[in-house]
């Protein structure tokens, strides 16, 4: 049986009189686009693909030179399949992909490059060969197949020169030894690179360099770069300026960066009154207590195929053709499809207003079992409907969204506000977050300002600190989290807190349905995606690494707490549980922790005395099996409350030796206070003088 999924317009390369301008929500426009219609769908478990006659396999679908180039993605933890057809849709190659991410093409179409979660791979279109380069997953190609990419340094790479940004050199023939730099003026965080006649384009945050013979700057904003696109051999970019809760997008065009001519300009206002109301589930209405199984949770991310986005709304599973009710009173604005048979919807205002209100949306419903029309009152409770059989991946759901928007009539480009899934009262939910490493044997991971990732027991300066967790309601999906927090707190005395810091809720309004600009903001906020703690969802992968330590505290998230970030040298050097809060819509609560180590120099007055007169060196052999010398030099007065303190690395005391007068050194032979032996691991010894931790090293057993 046939599924149909949806119908997209595909953009050919013919561009006829280029009339561009901005949407009133900041995005390029072209009103002269000559459009492709290609169809998708299901049948019999395979993905399809119809345009221009043609059948294709696949579920994304990017036009190439003479053909097309299809990507799909069926089982969880299956690769990615690209294929690559002629015009007349006869297969020409084919191969699988671990991962295949942020696939773009040439100017000519000609060559095609993506990540593939270890390496940024560079595909001739018509030969099929494949050139392979470092890991980046901000990149562009030019017409002769050479890339221009962004390494885990933030350095850009262009026909074997490279530009080193955090020491701002220019390297030839990638040697970092080469005698040959030019400083470069590169002075804000990079946004995007982009061919423009086969000249590469450097977006930076304020300005626009471009590299040729030389490195040039050809023009700064006067705000912040937003976007930018060739069309029909003219650049085009917008700038963003923000006052207040106001953005203003201002267009340009230019050929040489000579000549830049603005286009037009609009204004985008973001002030939204958010409001939390009590609600039953639009599923089983009136079920007390229901185990209701949730598959998408509001604002995850998700990317299926394109650009990743924030899910605008809840996604309550349920039973093909399953009857969908109203959770409030209202008015019907909306009776819509965005994409065909499974994408019919009905929005609802809480009032009969055409100004600004609030309502709710109901999603993938059948056509022919809609009860109302547009202008009709309903009352919770009301039937609107039944539930569409999805037919694909067992996920047939209501997709559910508290809504504001403004108009007699409402169109789909509303804004959802809030997160309605914390107030549905009738939820039988049990199961709290899971928590999972971040990074291979560690379970949270630590970024600093350079992209390089720290070890978790040598930490200094400033750093990000993220965690990866998901949680499950009453189904096998991995669904997001509700809110998540952490706190630190000494190893020594863990039951007192030296910081702690809200980070964020999934609570913010989103833009999906006609922006994507505020959840750009927040999906590169929240979430990492670089190549190590890469986020993404979709039917086959979930995989949630959180930023935590960008925020400033409160519940709105913002472009200034991307700058924010977690300071070490705020705290003295030492051990400390590092313990994050995770909680799911149904406030269910997990707290998960590990022990990290702050190495700055930073000590108390007290200890900076009394380190002075005391050295405590690096035990000898490290690695050890079955012993080793631990030795240290005391100049000071050894009172009956000196002693060296063995920890294990969750900060469990292991053994405790007292030091007396003379004494240099101890022999550890790997057991405990009980002289039993202890496992392979890293271990802490700590020097203590009346209770105060005054140096500490680290050591590692290995049998």
């Amino acid at each position: 049986m046939k599924k149909m999924l949806l119908a997209f317009l595909v953009l050919c390369n013919t561009i006829l009189f280029a009339n561009v301008t901005l949407n009133k929500y900041g995005h390029i426009q072209d009103s002269k686009q000559i459009l492709l219609t290609a169809k998708y769908y299901i049948e019999n478990g395979e993905y399809y693909i119809d345009i221009d006659g043609n059948t294709l396999i696949g579920n994304s679908l990017f036009e190439i030179e003479n053909g097309y180039l299809t990507l799909i993605t069926i089982e969880e933890n299956v690769p990615t399949w690209l294929r690559i057809y002629n015009k007349n849709g006869n297969l020409k190659f084919e191969k699988t992909f671990k991962k295949v991410i942020n696939l773009t093409t040439s100017e000519n179409k000609k060559y095609s490059a993506f990540f593939n979660g270890n390496h940024l791979q560079v595909l001739d279109n018509s030969t099929f060969q494949i050139e392979q380069f470092e890991r980046s997953i901000i990149f562009d190609i030019d017409n002769y197949g050479n890339p221009i990419f962004i390494d885990d340094k933030e350095r850009i790479h262009f026909k074997g020169i490279f530009f080193r940004i955090e020491s701002m050199h220019r390297v030839e023939n990638d040697s970092e030894n080469s005698s040959w730099r030019r400083s470069t003026p590169f002075d804000s965080k990079i946004q995007k690179v982009l061919f423009y006649n086969n000249i590469p384009l450097i977006f930076t945050e304020d300005s626009v360099y471009q590299i040729d013979d030389k490195l040039e700057k050809n023009h700064s904003f006067n705000g912040n770069f937003f976007i930018a696109e060739v069309i029909d051999n003219s650049l085009y970019f917008v700038e963003k300026i923000r006052e207040n809760k106001d953005i203003f997008f201002n267009l340009y065009k230019t050929n040489d960066f000579i000549n830049i001519k603005k286009l037009d300009e609009k204004v985008l206002n973001r002030n939204l009154n958010r409001t939390h109301e009590l609600i039953l589930a639009p599923l089983n209405y009136g079920a007390p207590n229901y185990p209701f199984p949730v598959g998408n949770s509001y604002g995850e991310i998700q990317q299926y195929g394109y650009n990743p986005y924030l899910h605008p709304g809840v996604d309550f599973l349920g039973e093909d053709y399953q009857e969908v009710y109203a959770v409030h009173d209202g008015f019907v604005k909306a009776v819509l499809t965005t994409g065909g048979d499974p994408y019919w919807r009905v929005a609802i205002a809480n009032e009969d207003v055409s100004t600004e209100t609030e309502g709710y949306l109901y999603a993938h419903l059948n056509e022919d079992s809609i009860v109302h029309t547009v202008g009709d009152s309903v009352s919770a409770g009301d039937l609107l409907g039944t539930l569409y059989p999805w037919g694909w991946y067992d996920f047939t759901h209501i997709h559910f969204a508290r809504l504001q928007d403004e108009g007699t009539q409402w169109f789909g480009t509303w804004w959802t506000i809030d997160n309605p899934h914390i107030d549905v009262t009738n939820i039988q939910d049990t199961i709290p977050p899971i928590f999972e490493n971040a990074q291979e044997f560690n379970l949270f991971a630590f970024r600093d300002i350079n992209g390089d990732y720290l070890e978790p027991l040598d930490l200094s300066g400033e750093f990000d600190i993220i965690a990866k967790c998901h949680d499950i309601e009453n189904s096998d999906w991995r669904i997001d989290i509700w809110d998540i927090s952490f706190s630190l707190h000494p190893a020594g005395v863990p039951d007192s807190t030296v910081y702690e810091q809200f980070s964020f809720a999934y609570d913010m309004p989103i833009d999906t349905y006609f922006s994507n600009y505020w959840t750009d903001i927040v999906l590169n906020t929240i979430y990492s995606r670089d190549a190590t703690c890469y986020s993404i969802g979709n039917y086959d992968e979930r995989e949630y690494y959180h930023i935590i330590t960008n925020s400033n505290g409160d519940s709105l998230i913002t472009e200034e707490d991307e700058a924010e970030i977690f300071d070490s040298t705020d705290f003295l050097d030492g051990a400390y549980w590092l313990k994050v809060t995770a909680r799911d819509a149904s406030l269910n609560t997990t707290v998960d922790s590990m022990i990290v180590y702050f190495n700055n120099g930073i000590n108390s007055t007290y200890e900076e005395i009394v380190s002075s007169s005391v050295q405590l060196f690096q035990n000898y052999p490290n690695p050890f099996n079955p012993e080793t010398i631990i030795s240290f030099s005391l100049t000071t007065e050894v009172t009956e409350d000196t002693e060296l303190v063995i920890y294990n690395i969750k900060g469990q005391k292991i053994k405790q030796y007292s030091i007396l007068d003379n004494q240099s050194l101890i022999i550890w032979n790997g057991t405990n206070q009980n002289n039993k032996p202890v496992s392979t691991g890293i271990y802490f010894y700590k020097l203590k003088i009346d209770g105060k931790d005054i140096a500490s090293q680290k050591m590692i057993l290995l049998k």
